[in-house]
């Protein structure tokens, strides 16, 4: 972990990947056990109800998923990640596409960087 930055960025932009590409194996080890994430709604979720909600349901399928304006703030073993996504997809067999802006709190857990929190927000582009 010598350069945590870069790190942060690549595991985002891989956790974008794997989103799009229905990597369930990466997401599951990258969200750690009692990751939660507050979403656009304002629910929060557990690890377990997203997982459930994004790969056994159906009704969402994602395309495309970029990221920018990634922000990396370094506090220690925590860092928060900052970003904006724009993912387009499909939803109930509709086409869909969302911004969000996201924050991501990454703690090193088990000598590795895993997610412990997340919240996003929908915006206009």
């Amino acid at each position: 972990m010598e350069h945590p930055e870069a790190e942060i960025r690549h595991l985002e932009q891989r956790l974008a990947d794997a989103w799009v590409a229905g990597d369930r194996a990466f997401i599951e080890d990258l969200l750690a056990p009692d990751w939660t994430v507050t979403d656009p709604s304002g629910r929060i979720l557990n690890k377990a109800q997203v997982l459930s909600e994004s790969f056994s349901s159906g009704e969402r399928q994602i395309d495309t998923m970029k990221l920018d304006d990634v922000q990396v703030r370094i506090l220690g073993s925590t860092v928060i990640a900052t970003g904006r996504t724009r993912a387009t997809g499909r939803y109930r067999g509709e086409p869909a596409a969302v911004t969000l802006r996201f924050t991501d709190v990454f703690h090193v857990l088990d000598g590795r960087w895993r997610v412990v929190a997340s919240h996003g927000t929908l915006v206009s582009d």
